[in-house]
């Protein structure tokens, strides 16, 4: 991204992020990501091109922008108190809430995008990163016998592989079953 998200965002920047954001999911709940076109953007956040290419290298760029925003709302730092047996359940339940409180939209954007698409690819990808990265962290912290890396792909494939069951693939499932199958997925936990 072009823009810093290291700086201080200024309300005028967080007022032009905003827009373009909602502009691209208002868009994906209409059509497929591929059909989108930066003019497209443009015209609906009421920026230039020159603004949006201010921010952004291309629509892929605002994209990864647009999964940054929904991490952040998963906001993994309030995690790190959790003991060992938490963490997977906490980190599942933010991903199942923010999707369920967002369910009439992501059901828009998923009728017009493939569960094998580049939106979902894209999705997908920017979680796993944002997953290993947190779970990296938490793993450093505690004993194991097993090696970081490995326990780290394990729980964030397991924990993700769950959510996209359920939410791409739509097998509705309540909180409590993800966390039945989620403990037997994982073993004892």
């Amino acid at each position: 991204m072009k823009y810093d998200l290291n700086q201080k965002i200024t309300r005028g920047a967080q007022r032009t992020l905003s827009a373009f954001t909602q502009s691209m999911f208002t868009l994906l709940a209409k059509e497929s990501f591929e059909k989108i076109k930066v003019n497209e953007l443009c015209e609906l956040s009421n920026f230039p091109r020159a603004t949006f290419y201010n921010y952004f290298q291309d629509k892929y760029d605002l994209l990864n922008y647009c999964w940054h925003v929904l991490a952040d709302q998963i906001d993994v730092a309030e995690l790190t108190s959790l003991n060992h047996e938490e963490i997977p359940i906490q980190f599942f339940d933010r991903a199942y809430d923010l999707l369920s409180e967002n369910k009439v939209i992501f059901d828009q954007i998923m009728a017009h995008n493939d569960v094998d698409g580049t939106l979902i690819n894209s999705f997908s990808s920017y979680m796993k990163t944002v997953t290993r990265d947190y779970l990296t962290q938490y793993f450093k912290q505690t004993a194991s016998n097993l090696p970081i890396e490995l326990l780290v792909n394990h729980f964030s494939n397991t924990i993700l592989m769950l959510i996209e069951w359920i939410f791409l693939t739509n097998h509705p499932v309540t909180k409590e079953q993800g966390h039945q199958y989620l403990r037997a997925l994982l073993g004892n936990l």
